[in-house]
């Protein structure tokens, strides 16, 4: 389990097990307040209620509001790359995918507010620049990490079309994003092994005669 980071406040020695606890505490107890109330309506104040603590306990935890959502941004970011380290290490294209939708079912068992939160974190980076740095480096790290599995399943021959990788990786990227957001708002979810047909069947198929595209703007 990945640790995740806040300030230390210097005094008696920290007790790094529990101190990780408490702050996946915090964090899971602000994903619900921001769930219901969006970031903006909610505030500290729904937070220390919902996690049963005082302000003061959470502000030796983290500085501010926007401090919670630029760690749960991270938070995602860091999943997502352990995610996609985990496809490239399977034995084959189709069995890292198989793996991967398996883990983002779970995942979105585990954590039900996750659709709802990927859309304001992606709309809090349009206006929140500390928000959109993380999201702006997530969006480069999992774009390169996935453009690298497609290039490497394409070397070992599982992958036929001749599209670029990166413009691969941009539309898998962008099916994934607008299928959450689209289950954010309406509440409707396709299932993975729906997606991961679709993605099989535009990663296997060669490209037809005549198309040519180079990359993004061509």
């Amino acid at each position: 389990m990945t640790n995740l980071t806040a300030p230390v406040r210097r005094g008696r020695p920290v007790d790094e097990p529990a101190r990780q606890a408490k702050l996946r505490h915090i964090l899971a107890a602000a994903r619900a307040c921001f769930a219901r109330d969006g970031f903006h309506r909610a505030g500290t104040a729904d937070i220390c209620r919902e996690a049963g603590i005082s302000p003061a306990n959470l502000y030796q935890y983290f500085a501010s509001k926007d401090a919670i959502i630029v760690a749960i941004a991270e938070e995602y970011r860091i999943a997502d790359m352990e995610l996609l380290a985990e496809f490239s290490r399977a034995p084959s294209f189709v069995e890292g995918l198989s793996a991967s939708s398996a883990q983002l079912e779970q995942s979105l068992e585990e954590d039900p507010h996750y659709p709802r939160l990927r859309l304001e974190i992606l709309a809090e980076a349009t206006r929140n620049p500390r928000v959109a740095e993380v999201v702006l480096r997530a969006e480069q790290e999992v774009r390169a990490a996935l453009a690298a599995i497609i290039g490497a399943a394409r070397a070992r021959g599982e992958i036929a079309t001749d599209l670029p990788a990166e413009l691969l990786a941009d539309i898998v990227l962008s099916v994934m994003d607008g299928a959450s957001a689209r289950q954010a708002v309406t509440g409707i979810r396709l299932d993975t092994a729906t997606i991961d047909r679709v993605f099989l069947k535009l990663l296997l198929l060669a490209d037809p005669p005549g198309l040519a595209l180079d990359g993004p703007g061509s």
